[in-house]
């Protein structure tokens, strides 16, 4: 599951004998249309992406699944931005500053936005839209972020937030696409999650389920017009398929995990480019029933896991073990704090016997398909090594409407997980561990000092204070081992010759589509 910024996926014609008539027919490219004229003038029309899963949600403060963060970062906008380096800039608002005591943020919005319906954006909108995520009844993912925040007032260009303690990633918070501004009218009339309705550099056009999404170019785009006038997102349930479809020059940008199919990739008509990502992987355990809600057999899992021997067999050893800790500015060892080496079976029977559970249990564990076609056999080295000790994982493979409902619903034993990361600690961990936060639910597990732990780190600004918590706060959460922490991998581009000016991110955010130009 994930989140990222807005500013922070995965066939060929009738060419190619290796796939079926239904492909072909799907990864031809059509014949331009007058809607696919370059609003610029300078050529560049459609920009077609492959990825292997469709999107989930329309509502941003809902949205968990990759490909829904992705596309409607295109669509909508938030208040603060992110450059490439992760550091904070304008976004809807141009600028702001936070009170000298810490508890009150004042926000200088963009005058002259409009929504795509022509509805020019005010300060009245954030307004609502922060109100909105705040309310428990909207089931946003990221409204535990918000949780400082006592009063939003809106007066003419100026959004003032009031807080009761300050928020050291409050900012950072407000450049996800679970906190893109929204038009009151939409929330009023509740039409929110029917038809996007954003100020971003693109628009809504059409959405067919399971195969094809496209967005029309926003001409008006305060940030100036994109250089394409279509982008048109192709499900392609295979990675095979999408590396095929890109070495005959049928999309333009294709969007892999397979390291192994990324390399299949060959030819004169695309070249891949490899980006490590701030997600990471993760066998999520429902503590809260059976067998997991002893430590000791939370414990065992964790001890009798090798994450290297997952990464080097799935990902042939492109992927770095990881600790809870992901971010790159917060370095810590990654397995430092658990109560064994990694892998250590004998230690792990140990642990199940004092669990009272000598020879095992069995799990029901979810998988996704769709979203990323590695998760199965991730889920199958982690069968076959959790086997060794009697753990039995039941595998279900669900497609990614059904894992994302039964993952917000906790209704699994196990859930093999792809989460999405942050720059700051403390919002990868809040929506799960606070108390009545975002996503308690999924997380499976409560405790009252990992609370304490998050509270605490954001608190503060300074780096050796917050680097010394969230020091902490991993080796909280490796001892109890809520979850098993595996690995952060890479993202494979395959990028078409045709397709100019695409850059990817960390942050897996596809906003360079923005800037981009197709020339055939």
């Amino acid at each position: 599951m994930s989140m990222k910024r807005r500013s922070w996926h995965r066939a060929a014609c009738a060419a190619s004998l290796l796939l079926t008539a239904t492909l072909t027919a799907s990864a031809c490219s059509p014949t331009p249309s007058d809607d696919d004229k370059d609003p610029s003038g300078k050529g560049g029309g459609r920009l077609t992406v492959a990825r292997t899963g469709d999107i989930e949600q329309l509502d941003p403060a809902r949205a968990t699944a990759f490909q829904s963060v992705q596309t409607l970062g295109l669509v909508y906008d938030t208040l603060v931005d992110t450059d490439d380096s992760g550091e904070l800039v304008p976004g809807l608002a141009e600028k702001w500053q936070v009170a000298p005591d810490g508890k009150a943020v004042e926000l200088t919005l963009r005058e002259g936005v409009k929504f795509h319906d022509g509805t020019p954006f005010t300060a009245a909108d954030a307004k609502a839209t922060l109100e909105r995520n705040m309310a428990k009844e909207t089931g946003s993912v990221v409204g535990s972020y918000l949780a400082n925040i006592t009063a939003v007032e809106a007066d003419g260009a100026t959004l003032t937030l009031t807080l009761k303690q300050p928020d050291a990633s409050l900012l950072t918070a407000l450049t996800y696409t679970g906190n893109a501004m929204l038009a009151k009218k939409d929330i009023d009339a509740g039409t929110v999650g029917k038809k996007p309705n954003g100020t971003g550099p693109f628009r809504w056009r059409k959405w067919k389920q399971n195969q094809r999404l496209e967005l029309a170019a926003n001409s008006a785009y305060f940030a100036g017009a994109p250089k394409v006038s279509t982008v048109e997102f192709r499900v392609i349930p295979d990675e095979a398929s999408i590396a095929s479809g890109m070495q005959a020059g049928s999309f333009d940008l294709g969007i892999l995990s397979d390291p192994a199919v990324a390399k299949q990739v060959t030819g004169a008509k695309a070249a891949v480019t490899a980006q490590p990502t701030l997600a990471y992987h993760v066998l999520q355990l429902n503590a809260r029933k059976g067998p997991l809600a002893k430590p000791e057999a939370r414990q065992a899992i964790a001890c009798a896991v090798d994450r290297q021997e997952i990464a080097d067999a799935v990902y042939f050893g492109q992927a770095k073990v990881t600790g809870p800790i992901t971010s790159p500015a917060y370095p810590y060892d990654p397995t430092a704090a658990l109560p064994c080496e990694p892998g250590d079976t004998a230690a792990a029977k140990a642990l199940l016997k004092k669990a009272g559970y000598p020879d095992g249990f069995e799990l029901k564990t979810i998988t996704m398909t769709g979203e990323y076609s590695t998760s199965t056999n991730i889920a199958q080295v982690l069968q076959a090594q959790l086997k060794k000790i009697g753990v039995t994982l039941e595998l279900e493979r669900q497609q990614t409407n059904v894992y994302v409902d039964n993952w917000m619903k906790g209704k699994f034993d196990a859930a093999v997980a792809l989460n999405g990361g942050s720059v700051d600690p403390y919002l990868i961990y809040n929506r799960y561990f606070t108390k009545g936060a975002s996503l308690t639910v999924p997380a499976g597990y409560d405790s009252p000092r990992l609370d304490e732990l998050l509270a605490a780190a954001n608190l503060t600004t300074d780096k050796t204070d917050r680097t010394a918590r969230f020091d902490d706060l991993q080796k909280e959460l490796l001892g109890q081992s809520p979850w098993v922490w595996l690995f952060a991998n890479q993202v494979y581009y395959a990028v078409g010759t045709d397709l100019k000016g695409f850059k990817a991110l960390p942050t897996e955010s596809l906003e360079y589509l923005g800037k981009a130009t197709v020339g055939r």
